[in-house]
């Protein structure tokens, strides 16, 4: 079980959006099964690694949907996708600097790792995001059910958000790659303003651990609800199908 508290900040002030907005949601795991729910609201999801389906759930609304997960695509169904559609990839340059820092988080010892990436075609698009967390070696709550290659390569363990849908990144890393638990993680994405006069801005995404236990868990935890009724459309448009 792993208890996390994230919280966002947006240098555009728009008054209509809480800022910074606080989120906090606890994430279990056992066996083939996952769950995340919100600490507030009554949302939360349970998933099914072994029959690649969940349910999407809104107990103050007493309903629930089905769903499939995520579908994850290798470096290679990238290269058919860019092909098939006449595109090619985004080049992005990414560097991870082990600082040689060591703390005990939860009875572990965590590495202090410091990420940076940008676009390598033309930085006046990209921006920049510095990625600054302690990792430490223990399972992730992977809540996606993702396969095996996501935790090795790039395009899933950095990501970025400097290169949006239809484009595709490749991604050009230097150093060790950050995994394991991320138990304090602050991202900065400095987004450059563009030709078109969108002005530039910087977002801070801060994540922190707050709880992390080991002990077992009652089955009955990813069981669905009772008094739910079913609502095909709960949450439709906030729910990817791929990435």
């Amino acid at each position: 079980m792993v208890r996390v508290q994230t919280v966002i900040t947006d240098s555009d002030k728009n008054p209509n959006i809480e800022n910074p907005s606080v989120v906090q949601e606890i994430q279990y795991r056992h066996g083939a099964m996952r769950k995340r729910e919100g600490l507030t609201g009554g949302i939360a999801d349970i998933a099914n690694c072994e029959t690649k389906s969940g349910f999407l759930i809104d107990s103050d609304a007493h309903e629930y949907r089905n769903y499939n997960v995520v579908k994850f695509a290798s470096e290679s169904q990238r290269g058919e996708y860019l092909q098939k559609m006449g595109k090619t990839a985004v080049q992005v340059e990414s560097k991870t600097a082990d600082t040689g820092e060591r703390k005990v988080f939860f009875g572990h010892v965590a590495k202090h790792l410091i990420t940076t990436t940008n676009r390598a075609d033309d930085k006046s698009l990209g921006g920049e995001e510095v990625v600054d967390g302690w990792y430490i070696d223990h399972e992730l709550p992977d809540h996606s059910c993702a396969p095996d290659f996501v935790r090795e390569e790039p395009y899933y363990v950095i990501g970025t958000t400097l290169v949006e849908y239809p484009e595709v990144a490749q991604f050009h890393h230097i150093g060790p790659l950050p995994t394991g638990l991320a138990v304090r993680l602050k991202v900065t994405h400095k987004l450059a303003a563009t030709k078109g006069g969108t002005v530039g801005r910087i977002i801070t995404v801060e994540r922190t651990v707050e709880e992390l236990s080991d002990s077992p868990l009652s089955p009955s935890i990813f069981d669905l609800p009772s008094g739910l009724h079913e609502n095909p459309q709960l949450f439709r448009r906030s729910t990817p199908t791929s990435r």
